[in-house]
């Protein structure tokens, strides 16, 4: 193309630069790169190896399990008791220990308003924490 004669200093010139648009985009290129494998590293974290569950393991001595069958029978550690039993009884395991929590294992057919009552007397007789068991707790026999 040939330059347009004229004047020249009112004369503007109609073709891009792109000169210092090459110039951002390099420094940016070499800025990414350089921060991307940064970006990437991490720590290494020593995670303890998984330890299958053991089927059938008897829970420990030292838990209060109290549950709730859908016929509305109350059992503390596997030992059929009323309501009055199960109050007093908790009151005297309780009474001495220092980690007042116990479990509570409600069966899904037990009516709530039962559940609630049973609850209600074990944090009445000392219970500060209690745990809910999800799955079934095997009772009596």
């Amino acid at each position: 193309m040939a330059m347009a004669a004229g004047s020249g200093a009112s004369d503007y010139k109609s073709d891009i630069n792109i000169t210092p648009l090459v110039d951002v985009v390099l420094v940016l290129l070499i800025i990414f790169m350089v921060i991307t494998p940064l970006l990437q590293m991490g720590y290494d974290v020593k995670v303890p190896p998984k330890v299958p569950p053991q089927e059938n393991q008897p829970p420990p001595t030292d838990l209060i399990i109290v549950s709730l069958t859908p016929t509305n029978k109350i059992y503390l550690n596997k030992e059929e008791v009323n309501a009055q039993t199960l109050s007093l009884r908790l009151t005297e395991i309780l009474k001495n220990r220092a980690n007042k929590t116990i479990f509570f294992s409600g069966d899904d057919a037990a009516s709530y308003g039962e559940v609630i009552k049973v609850m209600d007397l074990a944090r009445n007789a000392g219970a500060k924490n209690m745990g809910i068991v999800m799955e079934a707790v095997p009772v009596g026999q």
